[in-house]
This record gives C-alpha cells, structure tokens and sequence, in this order.
C-alpha cells in the first residue's frame, strides 16, 4: 500500500501536478506506517518514519524531480527492506504473492468505488490512490514473472492481459473529465483478475 501511494505521488509530480501529489507522499506514513510502527517494533524492523518524513519534506519544496528522486529511491528502498522481513519461503511462494496482489487490487476497486457517484467524479484523490495500488500490483506480478510462468505460463499471460484490462479505468494520474467505468463495470472487469488471482 505504500509504495502504491508513493506510485501516484512521483506519477503526478513528474506531470506537473505538484499540489495533488503532496498529499500521496503524506499517506504511507500517516495512514500505514503509524498504525503499524509497534509491529515493526516487535519484529525488530529498522524504523523508517524519518525517511518517508524526509520524502514529504523534499516534495513540499517543489523544483525539478530529479532533486527529489534520491530521497523517492531511499524511501521505495526502505519499505522494501521491511518488506524482506516477510519470510524467505513466503517471498517464493505464489499464493503468497497472489494474496498481496488481491489485497490491492480489491483495495483499489473500493478506492474507485469511493471516487465514482453518478457517472461523475466525487473523490479524485480516492481515483488516484486505486490507480497507485493497481500499478503496484501489476509491478508485483511482473517482479514475479519467472514463479508465475513457471507455475503456469498461459495463466501468467492472462493475468497481464486481465490487469491491462482493468487498468483502463484508470487511463492517467490526473483523472478524465468523467469516468471511464462505472464502480459496477470495474467490479466486473475485474473478476476475471481476481479468479486468476485466486486460483493460486
């Protein structure tokens, strides 16, 4: 989840939407990191509040991108070695990683199920962060390329294909003047993602 927040924020910070992203740079550690910092704590992770803090500093700055790309990558890093203290076999294991993905895609349809009333747009931040959450996982799933083909070749290909699918309802960072799907069409448009997904 947070390293889909952080997807959206570089997205729309790159496109030049500076004042929309600041908020995203903000949620991995207000709505993730806090709530989880005593189990970070238990299981002895290296406390990482004050890299995503400095994250949040740098981008309230704005400028170029590239001056903020180094303290982007020291963020993305330091949840990824969190991440690592997830057990070796799990890591390895593809139900594993198709639980991750269904956690954020079915987070990701109830963002845009909060986005969308009425055929128009009530909540753009809520769009964007369904947007974050569904590039993470297809980026899970392409991390994981080699253990999903060799579990099923043709399957792996139809998750993409699925994913590409479900992904046009959320066309750019910035959202479209009026929505491309109905909460009831990406519910089914991804159906078929999360039959895949569950098959593992």
């Amino acid at each position: 989840m947070m390293k889909g927040h952080l997807a959206i924020a570089r997205e729309l910070y790159q496109q030049g939407a500076q004042t929309a992203s600041q908020p995203h740079f903000g949620h991995p550690l207000h709505e993730h990191y806090e709530p989880l910092e005593t189990a970070f704590e238990t299981r002895g992770v290296a406390p990482f509040e004050d890299t995503l803090q400095a994250l949040v500093d740098e981008a309230r700055e704005g400028g170029e991108w590239g001056e903020h790309a180094d303290a982007y990558q020291a963020a993305v890093a330091a949840i990824d070695t969190a991440m690592q203290d997830v057990d070796g076999e799990l890591r390895d294991d593809v139900a594993f990683q198709s639980r991750v993905q269904l956690a954020l895609l079915r987070q990701a349809v109830h963002e845009y199920e909060e986005a969308v009333d009425d055929g128009q747009f009530v909540n753009v931040p809520e769009y964007q962060d369904g947007r974050g959450f569904m590039l993470t996982a297809k980026a899970l799933l392409e991390q994981q390329a080699e253990l999903y083909q060799a579990s099923d070749e043709a399957a792996y290909e139809e998750l993409m294909a699925a994913y590409d699918q479900a992904m046009a309802a959320w066309p750019s960072a910035e959202a479209p003047q009026t929505p491309v799907m109905s909460y009831g069409e990406l519910s089914s448009s991804t159906f078929k993602l999360e039959s895949l997904l569950g098959r593992y």
